[in-house]
């Protein structure tokens, strides 16, 4: 009997989560990227971002945690060419619409801070970074999860996509 009821009671959620992720072209910073390099010669190519998420959730409905994500969106390749790129650094709020066993719809919104920077040409710019997801999908166990989000802001336009583990 002592160990029915201790396993009922203990059978709450993964309160941590780390997650990685990728998207593609982080409007604001691809544009700024652009514009950096009108004069540089050699093959443009769009690169993707990568992002790193801790989360701790307060309760089964709502998580807080931080996200890094680092890029290059726009590069150009070949001569003396000096790619722009960026690393921010944000504050992470995701609140979950559905919460299923396998599957959860969720939110999440994001404020911090970046830094535009190039190596080659000594530059440093902050700026403000951002990013909205309004509707993304967890799915899998537990343990292991992937996810996909429709994402606006520093982490990428469209979809990004992501692993985890809790």
């Amino acid at each position: 009997i002592f160990k029915k009821e201790f396993k009922e009671t203990n059978n709450e959620e993964p309160k941590n989560e780390f997650q990685v992720k990728i998207g593609l072209f982080p409007y604001v910073e691809s544009v700024i990227c652009a514009f950096g390099q009108i004069n540089n010669e050699g093959e443009e190519i769009m690169l993707p971002v990568i992002t790193a998420e801790y989360l701790r959730y307060v309760n089964s409905r709502n998580g807080i945690g931080f996200s890094f994500t680092y890029g290059t969106p726009y590069a150009t390749f070949g001569g003396e060419n000096a790619n722009i790129s960026y690393a921010s650094l944000g504050f992470t709020y995701r609140g979950i619409y559905m919460n299923k066993e396998n599957v959860k719809l969720y939110g999440e919104l994001g404020v911090g801070g970046e830094l535009l920077f190039s190596i080659k040409n000594p530059m440093c710019q902050p700026l403000w970074s951002f990013h909205v997801s309004p509707l993304g999908i967890w799915f899998g166990s537990d343990k292991f999860f992937g996810t996909a989000e429709l994402t606006f802001g520093s982490e990428g336009l469209a979809t990004t996509l992501g692993i985890g583990t809790r």
